[in-house]
């Protein structure tokens, strides 16, 4: 059993609180700047646990008894939180300070490294758009690691023990691991708000979900290349002709379409359905809409 504090109360702290609470282990408190904002109230019924200021007395206390201290900061205030745990005297040797970031390596933590702690980081890679579920979020979710050997084997042991899949990583591959994250998470959320206006019907999203998740589905039983299907894979030049014609009016749907078009076309070729002759054709298409435009 370990003894762990969580400093940052927001939707990913408190699913890994909920989750470890769960599994057994002693979740101590939680910390925060705001102790009574709503995510600070919500960390409290869900784990059953306490909350306290940062800068407190019995924030200071209380991490004289922890094991292992998680920073769910966002990014920006890593480090930042990091120094301050160690001006306040909060960081003791032996202790593992662990951050969640996806973007940051565990150098984010180096102020840390001055108290004898252990450094690491792990990022689920998953989006968490609620705190309230808990373990249930993170089953069967790849997590990356990159720290200190001993701080690895707690969190790759902490990964496995949720039912999650440990994968270590470079940290000079964080910054683009994030970014491919960002693209097959959030990025499909904003381009499902773009085809959504440019479908024109008002039933937009809801007729546009079944399509995606058949794109989803297939790419979980095909894989790539080979889940893609549509004009491009087919060579129909003189659709998506149209298609970027038709995309006059908005700049924005063009810019996608034309950029995702062209990745696509990478994707078809690797299939096999589509000749380098005529990703060529559609390339020129592409590029010629981009030079019109600038």
């Amino acid at each position: 059993m370990l003894r762990v504090i969580f400093v940052g109360c927001g939707r990913v702290g408190t699913t890994l609180a909920m989750t470890l609470v769960t599994l057994g282990h002693d979740v101590l408190c939680g910390l925060t700047p705001r102790p009574n904002s709503p995510s600070a109230g919500q960390f409290k019924r869900a784990t059953g646990t306490d909350v306290f200021l940062l800068t407190s007395d019995e924030a200071i206390r209380q991490t004289e008894h922890a094991d292992v201290i998680f920073i769910t900061t966002p990014d920006k205030a890593v480090t930042e939180t990091a120094q301050t745990l160690c001006d306040l005297g909060m960081v003791h040797a032996g202790q593992t300070v662990i951050h969640t970031s996806g973007s940051l390596g565990s150098d984010a933590l180096f102020p840390v490294k001055a108290q004898d702690a252990l450094t690491l980081s792990l990022h689920p890679l998953q989006t968490i758009a609620s705190a309230t579920a808990g373990r249930a979020t993170l089953d069967g979710i790849y997590c990356t690691l990159e720290g200190d050997p001993s701080a690895l084997e707690i969190g790759m042991s902490l990964v496995y023990s949720w039912g999650g899949i440990p994968v270590e990583i470079s940290p000079s591959l964080r910054p683009q691991y994030h970014a491919a994250a960002v693209l097959a998470s959030n990025a499909v959320v904003a381009l499902a708000a773009v085809a959504s206006e440019l479908s024109g019907i008002p039933q937009g999203l809801s007729a546009l979900l079944p399509l995606m998740k058949g794109a989803v589905r297939n790419l979980e039983t095909l894989g790539l290349p080979s889940a893609l299907t549509g004009p491009i894979e087919r060579g129909d030049l003189a659709t998506v002709q149209a298609h970027v014609k038709a995309l006059e009016h908005n700049p924005t749907a063009k810019s996608v379409y034309t950029a995702l078009g062209r990745a696509t076309a990478d994707v078809a070729v690797a299939k096999g359905t589509l000749s380098p002759a005529m990703r060529q054709k559609f390339t020129d298409l592409f590029s010629d809409t981009v030079n019109k435009e600038s």
